[in-house]
């Protein structure tokens, strides 16, 4: 393989890592951006599911005995198509109301878990608790009484897979937009090597065939000439075709810094 193809090769090993590496890292930036960004829409609609509920809780009604509860997760779960449900739970981790066909999926399956649920959302720093999983988003806001204690937590489940697909969309997307600039820096590359590699190889060719030749018979008729003489005519080849590369490689760096 010749100079030039190795070279080839190489920038554009160096390019497609350089690529795949940006593409990688705006994926992984975007994708958390998105879950960020659903977090924050989450989180306004558990606040106002928390406030609704709180203003029936500040009328003297017990969190069970709220009617208007189921109304208004009801309302939240049908915002989006893409939210699994909307539960409401007590202290002890029991739902007492939930919206949604898929409401508990994504609850642990034992109330003692739903309680420890509860008890992180409690001691979460504004209002909100948040937690996600391959599977869901999920984020949830303490119902407080009118003495400021958690008596219920209001957790909206999103589906994790929609997420993902429009974090999949930008990833191809984004990919085939990479693929022209790819494309063409490559190909500018290659012509640039083949302008200014092509006189260096040359040289470097004739280098080779000059230190091939030291090895072969030289003399009258064929013969063999002195093994001494043979490695002086070979010695001065070689530095014969040492300075004549050198000075190539000293022409092509003075071609490329006045370009």
């Amino acid at each position: 393989m010749s100079l030039f193809f190795k070279l080839a090769f190489a920038v554009a090993a160096i390019l497609c890592f350089s690529i795949a590496l940006v593409v990688l890292l705006n994926f992984a930036k975007f994708e958390r951006t998105l879950i960020e960004l659903q977090q924050s829409r989450l989180r306004v609609l558990a606040l106002d599911a928390k406030a609704s509920t709180e203003a029936a809780i500040d009328l003297g009604l017990a969190l069970p005995s709220v009617r208007d509860a189921q109304r208004i997760i009801a309302r939240v779960s049908d915002m989006d198509p893409d939210i699994r449900g909307v539960v409401i739970l007590d202290r002890q981790g029991i739902v007492l109301f939930q919206s949604g066909l898929h409401a508990t999926t994504h609850l642990p399956g034992s109330a003692r878990g739903r309680a420890a649920w509860f008890e992180e959302a409690a001691r979460a720093r504004g209002g909100a608790w948040s937690r996600t999983d391959s599977k869901a988003l999920v984020v949830g806001a303490p119902i407080l009484n009118p003495f400021s204690q958690p008596v219920g937590l209001v957790l909206i489940a999103y589906d994790r897979h929609a997420l993902d697909a429009r974090a999949r969309e930008f990833l191809h997307d984004f990919a085939r937009q990479a693929m022209w600039p790819f494309i063409g820096g490559f190909a500018l590359v290659c012509a640039l090597m083949l302008v200014l590699l092509k006189p260096i190889g040359r040289r470097l060719q004739e280098l080779e065939v000059a230190l091939r030749r030291t090895g072969e018979p030289t003399g009258p008729e064929g013969a063999q000439a002195p093994h001494g003489a043979v490695e002086d005519e070979g010695l001065h080849v070689f530095q014969l075709r040492y300075h004549e590369a050198s000075q190539a490689l000293v022409q092509a760096e003075q071609s490329l810094e006045g370009s």
